[in-house]
């Protein structure tokens, strides 16, 4: 290489260094003017003129100044000493071409630089004028007399905007004749250079150059204007899109290094780096695409899920927080879909009738509860449609989405399905898998350039006995994150949402649900920021992504008003007036005299007591339940119960079959049987916990139900329903479906609790679906065995009050799956006491076993069915 090609290189590297050399001078120069120590107490404002003119010609650029000419023209010259071809700053000046007014054409070239995003409009002055070139080192701009203001906040603002826009050009001209073979970066170095002249001039001008964050915002934008908006964004969106979180790591390694050299630093130049610092991850997410102005047609969105993205009556839900994303980032959507409002209350009235067996129920028939409202804080113009309701399914909206999507031509679809298919059995994994896909297809097809956001499924609190729910979850959010990739295409990209990952909800413990799995104001603004997240990142739209999430007092929970408790031919009808946005009641119920309470949620404001004998008096206690949102005072209530529902049927018959039951009975007789309606089977499954009450109803007196599980063990019961309503149940023998006649209890074994107590254990089988205890006197052999209709689910039993001693019985046991029983089983006896000799008196005071001492019964004794029934109807909150 020739020596002298050498040499030129250098010579204008040398020159380049110098010049930026003279850029951080400058920028050092005003930011000494007022800042630091000195700067606490900021002197007066100084002349426009004196200030800029001892600011640049201070750092040695002389032949720089603001001067006011004799004619009354104000200039502004700006020399930095390094050589520029001529016609490359025409070009420039040509390609930028002339807005209007001069300072039009430099407020816009600044808009450009930024973006779109500007400084306050009160740092913007207007003025007109031309641009010279001074030599081939220096530019000035000369405004006439007639713009001139006499104002000094005009003539400062006036100087800020004018230094900037010289030093642009300026620094690029320099650039070019300097490194030409750089000549990509050039452009780059003059809009940083520009940006950074004028924001720190003004603030020089504001006195804020004694506030560090102000300052880093300046470098800040001064980086931001230093790429070409246009290529910026594009970067910045396929980085998003390509590489999700890429921006945070660079914004991390930035941030670190600059608190590194704050530390190395030290005094008044590490605060400004920390702020810097501070500031760095919010400033580059902001930069991306410019906001979407009005004037763009609006994004398309349908949200298409469950209860979770309906929200209840009183929720701000997660879609509201969502929209509010899209207004913080000037994105103009539109959200679309059928439905407007939350799941409103559930309308209160008396138990209705059980369905007859074979009738049809339609749901569709009945529209979804759709017209709830929001919480009182939701501003009327929320664009609330979309397409989520109440316990849906993703096997139920494969079948619907098509025509949704052509009805509503949506760009973006935001899917949250999948629980419910899982939850309430109609899918595992790999079946809500196929849904998902089969939902993903259809709207494709309808609309084929539509881009789609499906979420995963967030596990919920634990629910005893359902392993099951935790295990498909994960399984599924596996399946799905595998697959998402190839249900893309180009036009037609599908993204992942972690809901699971972004919602605080577990089967450990649930802080975001308000009842375990439903989202309070926090699990709302989780869920949001997960498809922010996603949208943001991979899909490019928005500037920025939301990080914090706020804290929130819990839902408001008044006490309950205009309780009432009165007797009804069906029993007894509690109401009181419904509390908006209450999430559910607690009712606590007993017959007066008792001691405890029996405590059930409700979801309306009305509960009715229906097994109940005539003139047996309840109480009540009912109170608002938020659920963790927390809950109101109690409110008390009573009434005494007429009912005028009939009796149970008798010799109730069940037998089970391979895969239900066949259950007979005789009509019910007495009071109330001239108006009878129907009867009701009841069936329990006492193998699953928490689980329903099933069933079915009939209008004659055998049934035949079917598709029950095989193996386990169902408690059955009948009740007749006549014009009042159901009536006391009858309990049957329980059954377990698809086993015969079940094994003889062996190893039976018995005990002495004291004088009149003995306790029985034996060895059952799977096939039992209960037992029987037979006892009698072994003083009187010419006496038979006894026993009664009162069965026991586990093997073992107490009997208690054996007069006059237990040593004078004797028991077997017997094993009953409905009308078929086992034979008896070896009988045993406990000895008795040497002492008596065979005989013993009444046993002291003291001896009688106490009621807890008794032994374990089925949940149709002691009352319990009545308890299990409400409770199972509430008792796990799937969506």
């Amino acid at each position: 290489m020739p020596k002298w090609r050498t040499r030129s290189k250098r010579y204008r590297r040398a020159v380049l260094r110098a010049h930026t050399l003279v850029v951080l001078i400058v920028s050092l120069a005003l930011l000494a003017g007022t800042a630091g120590p000195a700067a606490a107490a900021a002197p007066a404002r100084p002349a426009a003129q004196g200030s800029a003119q001892d600011a640049l010609s201070g750092v040695g650029l002389a032949r720089s100044s603001l001067v006011t000419q004799a004619n009354g023209d104000l200039t502004v010259t700006l020399d930095t000493g390094t050589p520029y071809d001529p016609q490359v700053m025409q070009r420039q000046f040509d390609e930028e071409g002339h807005q209007g007014r001069l300072s039009d054409t430099i407020r816009q070239a600044v808009d450009e630089d930024l973006g779109g995003i500007n400084d306050d409009d009160t740092h913007w002055v207007d003025f007109d004028g031309t641009v010279s070139m001074v030599g081939n080192t220096g530019l000035s701009l000369t405004v006439p007399a007639a713009e001139v203001r006499t104002a000094e906040s005009w003539k400062q603002y006036f100087f800020a905007m004018a230094a900037g826009y010289l030093a642009k050009y300026l620094t690029t001209a320099g650039c070019f004749w300097a490194l030409p073979e750089a000549a990509l970066m050039c452009p780059v170095i003059g809009r940083f250079t520009g940006s950074l002249i004028r924001g720190l001039t003004t603030q020089y001008f504001n006195h804020e150059l004694s506030d560090p964050k102000a300052i880093a915002k300046t470098f800040l934008n001064a980086l931001k204007a230093a790429v070409w908006p246009t290529a910026r964004d594009r970067l910045i969106a396929w980085l998003k899109r390509e590489f999700p979180g890429v921006l945070s790591l660079i914004a991390g390694s930035v941030k670190a290094q600059l608190s590194s050299w704050a530390e190395a630093a030290g005094g008044w130049i590490a605060e400004v780096l920390r702020d810097m610092a501070d500031m760095l991850p919010d400033g580059i997410a902001e930069w991306g695409p410019p906001p979407t102005t009005t004037d763009t047609p609006p994004l398309r969105v349908m949200v298409v899920g469950d209860s979770m993205t309906e929200g209840m009556e009183g929720d701000w839900t997660w879609r509201y927080r969502l929209w509010q994303w899209f207004q913080d980032q000037s994105v103009n959507v539109d959200f679309v879909g059928p439905y407007k409002g939350t799941k409103q209350p559930d309308p209160a009235g008396p138990p209705a009738p059980p369905p007859l067996q074979g009738e049809i129920q339609n749901p569709s028939a009945t529209p979804p509860p759709v017209s709830g409202a929001y919480a009182p804080g939701v501003p009327p113009n929320f664009d609330s449609d979309h397409f989520a309701v109440w316990g849906r399914q993703a096997a139920q909206d494969k079948d619907l989405i098509g025509p949704m999507v052509a009805q509503y031509k949506p760009d973006l679809i935001l899917f949250g399905l999948g629980f419910n298919d899982m939850g309430w059995f109609v899918s595992d994994a790999n079946g809500t898998l196929d849904s998902m896909k089969t939902l993903v297809d259809r709207a494709r097809a309808a609309k084929p350039d539509v881009k789609m956001a499906v979420a995963n499924v967030p596990q919920r609190l634990f629910i005893n006995g359902r392993q099951d729910l935790v295990d498909k979850t994960n399984q599924y959010n596996a399946l799905l994150k595998n697959a998402i990739p190839a249900w893309s295409t180009s036009a037609s990209p599908v993204k992942l949402v972690d809901w699971a990952g972004s919602y605080s909800c577990s089967p450990q413990s649930c802080s975001a649900g308000y009842d375990g799995l439903h989202p309070n104001a926090t699990g709302e603004y989780q869920i949001a920021y997960a498809y922010a997240r996603t949208l943001n990142e991979q899909f490019g739209i928005g500037r920025s992504t939301p990080s914090g999430i706020a804290s929130f007092p819990g839902r408001p929970a008044p006490p309950v008003s205009g309780l009432t408790a009165q007797a009804v031919p069906s029993g007894i009808a509690v109401t009181w007036n419904p509390v908006f946005g209450a999430r559910g009641y607690t009712v606590r119920y007993r017959v007066v005299g008792a001691t405890d309470w029996t405590e059930v949620t409700v979801p309306t404001n009305r509960y009715d007591t229906t097994w109940t004998a005539d003139g047996w008096t309840w109480e009540y206690q009912v109170r608002t339940d938020n659920k963790t949102d927390g809950t109101s005072a109690w409110s008390m209530t009573s009434a005494t119960a007429h009912p005028q529902t009939a009796a149970a049927p008798g010799n109730i018959v069940t037998r089970a079959t391979s895969t239900g039951v066949d259950v007979s009975w005789d009509a019910a007789k007495g009071t109330g049987t001239d108006s009878i309606d129907r009867y009701q089977i009841i069936t329990w499954d006492r193998d699953v916990p928490g689980a329903y009450i099933g069933g079915t109803a009939v209008r004659g007196t055998s049934v035949h139900i079917d598709g029950l599980t095989p193996g386990h063990h169902y408690l059955v019961a009948l009740a007749t329903w006549n014009k009042a309503g159901g009536g006391m149940p009858g309990v049957a023998r329980s059954v377990t479906i698809g086993a015969g006649t079940p094994a003889v209890p062996a190893n039976v074994t018995i005990r002495s609790l004291d004088d009149t107590t003995v306790q029985l254990n034996w060895q059952g089988s799977p096939q039992a679906a209960g037992y029987r205890v037979w006892w009698r006197n072994i003083n009187d052999p010419g006496q038979t065995y006894k026993t009664d209709e009162d069965f026991f689910d586990n093997p073992d039993r107490q009997v208690a009050f054996l007069f006059p001693g237990a040593w004078n019985f004797e028991f077997c046991v017997s094993a009953i799956n409905g009308a078929l029983e086992s034979g008896r089983s070896s009988c045993v006896s406990v000895p008795a006491p040497p002492s008596t000799g065979g005989s013993q008196p009444p046993p002291s005071a003291g001896s009688r076993p106490s009621a807890s001492d008794q032994a374990v019964r089925s949940p149709s004794e002691d009352g319990r069915l009545t308890e299990r029934q409400r409770d199972l109807a509430s008792a796990v909150p799937l969506g």
